[in-house]
């Protein structure tokens, strides 16, 4: 009986490490949003006749990541992160987290500088001949160091993303190679005393470029084979996760570690890696990692329409297959980190990465990986030559001025609130997203893949609005064809050489509109709109009057409707949703009637009745307190006569 049970322990707990905990490591500290309301102008609204509605619906797709909003700077940017005009621009961007050291480089850069146990050469996968070493120590050298990174982060109060030295653990001379690896790696994490939250184990190391991908097994100690798989990668992991944890919690800290994952079907695919890598790290990682970890460089062909598109459609595909082949696998899911992407750049035409239309794509990609529910993304590059967010390049003149993906990646996280919602469009040229402020305001962001000027009208279905909503307008230039280098903002326009306005974006007044009975604007050709409305109770009319019966469904519950007005269906909402503590629910009647306003949780117990009365025409608002209420989904029922509608809430704590 005592060996049955014995081996019933080791099958169910077998000796490996496992996750901290499998809740989603980038939601640990999520809390509401304040909007932050932009200087403006009063401007008046456009005339026009709207080719375009956009409707606005109170209903819940996801929770934010603050971590979609990262960015990355690499170690061979040199000891230059100090520069005020760089921190300055960096502080403007206002990243939530920062990656280091770097993609491939990660795999030549130890942070405490170089041990004794590392070769003269390498093979190089690509042509699998031997090249010269070239390692990259992270202390006082040329190179940006441990110390000027965790500078920066300090400077712009940013979270981090560090990615180990995995190579090491391929091309290390001592008798246990990746157990060495490791404890450089747990020494990092002792050295960071608790200011980084997020580590990834090495950086797309199943591609022949990587430093490790094939290692000399004449020099090799521990029988590592040629060529680099998953499962040997997996094994590895575990044992970096370890040594990690160990020392995390010997100086009291958290960390989340991620582990690579292909993003695609790689079963035919030219790299032999890659046709068993999932299934080999899946097997052999269990449930040990924290999140996985996907790259991906977004676009193919030089034109505009292909690179929008792909930015629409890729995350969601990626994300799906990421689920279905962990699935078929019989693998854990977790959540997903895209740690390093960008635009490419187009070899017909280089310039395409650097273009507006590359801030456009920003601007898709951002929305898409929120609305696919990634936990993580670090936007590549801060700052290089040719190809970074700010220039760094030989020109003086030019050093440290932001490309145009700048302003838009500005724009977007102002404008994004903390839980993103529905929204429908009736042209299909218009890209749309919304989301919610914890404060009260909604986000709006509207992207015109077209060249033609549409003229959009927003109805907020079930929202309550303000006096006043608020919009930035960006616009590419004229220059290069379809991929103009200059960005406008409003009325802000690049001067000279440089690609944007001048000065913090921050300062450029936004224009103010009065809401009155409808929300309205123009959008040019190729652009962008950026738009906040003002937190309010007035419930905008639809762009239809008559009575109608509304059946609609959010996520896998049914709103239920029975015969109610459009005034009081289509008007019944609560906001914030989701909410912490307190709520307010809010309806249009349009005549006098009694009401009952129940409220119920999803065991379909009556928590409170909030109205029993008669109630005269207009808007009514109730308040919800829910401070001692657990947190969860709730309903609640409008009910007048032989009419009834229920909506959802849902109560975060």
């Amino acid at each position: 009986m005592k060996t049955r049970l014995l081996l019933t322990l080791l099958v169910f707990c077998p000796l490996l490490s496992f996750a901290q905990q499998n809740s989603n490591s980038f939601f640990d500290d999520y809390e509401p949003k304040t909007a932050v309301i932009p200087i403006s102008e009063l401007t008046p609204k456009t005339t026009d006749t709207a080719t375009a509605t956009v409707t606005v619906i109170a209903d819940t797709l996801c929770k934010i990541s603050k971590y979609i909003f990262g960015n990355a700077i690499a170690a061979w940017m040199g000891n230059n992160t100090g520069s005020p005009v760089f921190v300055k621009h960096v502080q403007e961007l206002n990243p939530s987290l920062i990656r280091f050291p770097g993609g491939s480089w990660s795999d030549i850069f130890f942070w405490n500088g170089r041990p004794a146990d590392i070769p003269d050469s390498l093979y190089d996968g690509t042509t699998r001949k031997k090249v010269k070493f070239w390692s990259i120590s992270g202390r006082d050298e040329w190179s940006t160091t441990v110390d000027n990174y965790y500078l920066l982060r300090e400077q712009t109060v940013s979270q981090g993303l560090i990615t180990i030295n995995y190579g090491y653990a391929r091309y290390g001379l001592s008798d246990k190679p990746a157990e060495q690896a490791a404890h450089l790696a747990a020494e990092w994490v002792r050295y960071d005393r608790g200011r980084t939250k997020f580590w990834e184990i090495g950086n797309e190391n199943g591609g022949p470029w990587e430093a490790g991908w094939m290692i000399d097994t004449s020099t090799n100690k521990d029988g590592q084979p040629e060529i680099i798989t998953g499962r040997l990668y997996g094994s590895h992991f575990k044992i970096f996760a370890d040594s990690m944890r160990a020392a995390a919690a010997e100086i009291g800290a958290t960390i989340y570690i991620g582990g690579q994952i292909l993003h695609y079907d790689g079963t035919n695919s030219w790299n032999t890696v890659d046709r068993t890598w999932n299934s080999g790290f899946l097997n052999e990682v269990g449930d040990t990692a924290d999140f996985y970890v996907m790259h991906n460089y977004f676009g193919s062909e030089a034109t505009v329409n292909n690179l929008l598109t792909v930015a629409l459609n890729d995350p969601k595909k990626n994300i799906t297959f990421i689920n279905q082949d962990i699935t078929n696998k019989h693998g854990f899911l977790k959540p997903v980190a895209l740690t390093e992407y960008n635009m490419n750049s187009i070899s017909s035409n280089p310039t395409t990465g650097l273009s507006f239309i590359n801030g456009m794509q920003a601007v898709i990609l951002f929305n898409e990986l929120i609305k696919n529910k990634f936990g993580l993304s670090a936007r590549w590059l801060l700052a290089t030559g040719e190809t970074g967010m700010f220039y760094q390049g030989s020109n003086s003149s030019m050093l440290w001025q932001p490309r145009p993906e700048f302003y838009y990646a500005h724009y977007t996280r102002k404008f994004t609130g903390d839980h993103m919602i529905k929204t429908t469009c009736d042209n299909p040229d218009i890209v749309a997203y919304a989301s919610r402020f914890g404060s009260g305001e909604t986000g709006v962001i509207l992207v015109n893949k077209s060249k033609t000027e549409k003229v959009v009208k927003i109805f907020p279905r079930d929202i309550g609005v303000g006096e006043k909503y608020y919009r930035y307008s960006l616009t590419g230039g004229t220059d290069n064809g379809d991929f103009s280098l200059y960005v406008s903002v409003n009325e802000a326009a690049p001067t000279g050489t440089i690609w944007g306005p001048t000065g913090d974006p921050g300062n450029i007044p936004a224009h103010a509109f009065t809401t009155g009975n409808k929300i309205v604007l123009d959008c040019p050709g190729r652009s962008v709109q950026f738009i906040m409305v003002d937190a309010g109770t007035q419930l905008l009319d639809s762009i239809t009057t008559d009575s109608i019966v509304i059946s609609d469904t959010i996520i896998t519950d049914t709103i239920i409707t029975k015969g109610l007005n459009l005034a009081a269906s289509s008007n019944l909402t609560n906001y914030p949703n989701p909410f912490t503590a307190r709520t307010t629910i809010q309806f249009k009647i349009s005549s006098s009637e009694k009401i009952v306003l129940d409220v119920f949780d999803q065991t379909s117990k009556k928590i409170t009745t909030l109205v029993n009365e008669f109630l005269p025409a207009g808007i009514h608002s109730f308040p919800v307190d829910a401070d001692l209420w657990s947190g969860g989904v709730y309903f609640y029922t409008l009910k007048t006569g032989k009419y009834s509608v229920t909506r959802k809430m849902v109560l975060m704590k």
